[in-house]
């Protein structure tokens, strides 16, 4: 019994070392995709937005980013966008809208305007919603604004906004 119990806990033990072996760790995914995280900025907002369709409105003061000369392959923002919408029945759907501008960047992915809330609540409840966005190509040296809209019916309320620079 001692036998088997000893090649149970050989084995258990065999494979747990394997599984830590093969999972890898944030920093070994970063340096697999080419990316160090340098900055991150994160900015909440708690006022409300009375929403108009097909009309961005501003969700965030613009956030600027310069990507270091010392990052000879340029960089890349990732965006991440969380917001509480209220009241959203007429419209069906809000939209988050965001846009980097300066030293000629191709735009967002997958899309500057993403379709957030397509549920119908015929009532005065709340849906969160997160989603978010890469800027890529971004070049040493380049300091480049993020803003952020958002458009429907209803409001929007809790918010957050998180850029992270990431060199390449």
């Amino acid at each position: 019994m001692i036998a088997k119990t000893k090649s149970w806990v050989c084995i258990t033990f065999a494979v747990a070392v394997a599984f830590v072996a093969l999972t890898p760790c944030a920093n070994a995914q970063e340096q697999a995709l080419g990316l160090t995280l340098l900055k991150t900025s994160i900015r909440t907002e708690v006022d409300t937005i009375d929403l108009i369709t097909n009309e961005f409105q501003p969700a965030f003061p613009p956030t600027k980013e310069t990507c270091p000369t010392t990052a000879t392959k340029g960089c890349t923002l990732r965006i991440e966008v969380s917001c509480i919408f209220v009241d959203t029945w007429a419209s069906g759907s809000e939209t988050i809208n965001v846009t980097v501008t300066g030293a000629g960047l191709p735009s967002v992915d997958p899309a500057a305007a993403i379709p957030i809330d397509g549920a119908v609540t015929q009532n005065d409840q709340w849906d969160a919603h997160t989603f978010h966005w890469m800027q890529r190509s971004v070049p040493a040296g380049a300091t480049v604004t993020v803003n952020i809209g958002v458009e429907g019916a209803g409001s929007a309320g809790d918010r957050a906004e998180t850029v992270e620079l990431l060199k390449n």
